[in-house]
């Protein structure tokens, strides 16, 4: 499978169970489970004990859970608080975090292990853009979520992954409201997948990343002109 990141070295799903409540227009992962028909992502959410068991090398790069969420506030604490226990048992590999529900960071402020990274997908700071695709957290809940996590635990890093982008209000007021969170990086890339999304035209796009790359590492996925231009 192609790493979603360039950066992460390979991917983890130790939690089991589905299927996901978001409903987000343009996953690749639901379409994948689904068309796969696999067991494991079916069922109550609860952690798989083959996964549970993986070992991980000094330096690797791990992305957790990139078949689903692990922010899903139905998953159970204690399927949660086992997972982190398995990531602090590798201090010398980075474990990165990705979710549309960042409020589980300040849920398990203190439970998370030093070595996450906490993402965050941000596709727009336009609340009605989003709703029309996804049924997942508002995305200026989700700055505000992930923004305060950063004041609180400022001892980690965190990251926005910027995919698909949708329409956003203007490349000066989106990376302001980013730029709060002093994130470690930014990936920014448009849908691979011809869902035919409500995307920028291009050179906003650009716009945007030339004001993010003044404050942080700006990973570029893939960058087009919108399916409309």
């Amino acid at each position: 499978m192609t790493r979603m990141f360039p950066f992460v070295t390979e991917t983890w799903n130790p939690v089991a169970g589905g299927p996901c409540p978001y409903k987000c227009v343009y996953c690749w992962a639901t379409d994948l489970k689904e068309r796969n028909d696999w067991e494991k992502y079916k069922g109550p959410w609860r952690l798989h004990e083959k996964q549970m068991k993986q070992k991980f090398k000094p330096g690797a790069f791990v992305f957790v859970q990139d078949m689903s969420d692990i922010g899903y506030p139905e998953i159970p604490e204690d399927v949660i608080l086992e997972v982190f226990h398995r990531i602090a048992q590798f201090p010398k590999t980075r474990f990165l975090l990705l979710t549309k529900n960042p409020a589980f960071y300040n849920e398990y402020i203190w439970d998370l292990p030093d070595n996450v990274i906490c993402g965050a997908t941000i596709e727009t700071d336009d609340d009605r853009i989003a709703a029309a695709v996804s049924l997942a957290l508002q995305p200026s809940k989700r700055i505000q979520e992930i923004t305060w996590a950063s004041c609180t635990r400022d001892d980690l890093d965190y990251f926005v992954a910027i995919e698909p982008i949708l329409m956003f209000s203007n490349p000066v007021e989106f990376a302001r409201k980013i730029r709060y969170l002093e994130p470690w990086a930014v990936a920014v890339g448009y849908d691979n997948h011809s869902h035919k999304l409500d995307e920028p035209v291009k050179v906003n796009t650009e716009a945007l990343i030339v004001k993010l790359k003044a404050f942080t590492t700006v990973y570029e996925k893939t960058i087009r002109e919108a399916w409309w231009e």
